[in-house]
């Protein structure tokens, strides 16, 4: 046998076995993916910081693709992504506290092993986490919810040039529909 049984905690009913073989078949063929770097390192375009809303997955796929000029073809996996509820809001709100820490980590150890020039901060409109952090009134109208969302961006950006003075930050409100709002 050339694995112990602890070695295979998972895999003690079938589809805990198939579902170990699939994991490695899938591990090999990304390995065999023409044209991916096995490397932890290099020079890549930003940092996106956006939320867990499953609304907003292809849109800030599609934003991206639309950088300021940069060309989807340039930005397909050349950015990193930290994805937590709230985006940049739970970066730096108090509710969030817990989760700050962890997010400031993060960006230190992308800064140093991607040598990224921008970070990207985007909001979305009708956030659940956004209404935990403000409150429903501060929300309420779309007029209340831009300023609180900006107000949270721009101390997003504050911070961020306090840890990181050499990056740009560009920060955004996204709507229902993908457009942006940009802030700042």
């Amino acid at each position: 046998m050339c694995c112990a049984p602890s070695a295979l905690s998972g895999a003690s009913s079938r589809r805990g076995f198939l579902g170990l073989g699939a994991a490695a078949l899938a591990g090999g063929m990304l390995a065999m993916t023409p044209g991916r770097s096995q490397a932890a390192s290099g020079n890549y375009e930003a940092m996106l910081v956006n939320c867990i809303d499953p609304r907003f997955t292809t849109l800030s796929w599609q934003y991206m693709g639309l950088l300021h000029g940069i060309a989807r073809d340039k930005l397909s996996d050349n950015y990193s992504q930290f994805v937590f509820a709230g985006g940049p809001i739970g970066a730096i709100h108090p509710k969030f506290a817990a989760w700050h820490n962890t997010f400031w980590d993060n960006l230190d150890i992308t800064v140093s092993l991607h040598h990224i020039p921008r970070v990207v901060a985007l909001t979305h409109r009708d956030c659940g986490a956004a209404k935990l952090a403000f409150g429903e009134a501060k929300v309420a109208t779309k007029e209340d919810e831009t300023r609180a969302h900006a107000e949270a961006l721009n101390q997003f950006r504050v911070a961020v040039n306090k840890r990181q003075p050499k990056l740009s930050v560009i920060t955004g409100i996204m709507d229902l529909n993908g457009k942006v709002d940009l802030i700042g």
